[in-house]
């Protein structure tokens, strides 16, 4: 089964949503998703490189050429990718 982008952002935020409202041990659970902004036109693995640690979510402009090795970086560390920046 393929998702799209908009169920994919919809199921992270469903995720967040439900982390924040359940507690652990007393205290209430918070849930920060780290978001990369990539300027660069090409965004390669070495564009990447030491850049991922704690990121949820990388973001380019909407007309950048991503290589297939960063989709496959980004789906193996389950990275979203979100298209939609005017850079």
């Amino acid at each position: 089964m393929k998702l799209s982008q908009a169920q994919l952002e919809w199921i992270v935020r469903e995720v967040v949503r439900r982390l924040q409202a359940s507690s652990v041990g007393g205290s209430q659970v918070a849930v920060v998703a780290a978001r990369l902004t990539i300027g660069d036109r090409l965004v390669t693995t070495e564009t990447l490189r030491g850049k991922l640690a704690g990121i949820s979510q990388v973001e380019v402009a909407t007309r950048a050429v991503v290589t297939p090795a960063v989709v496959d970086l980004l789906r193996d560390r389950q990275i979203i990718l979100v298209r939609g920046t005017s850079n």
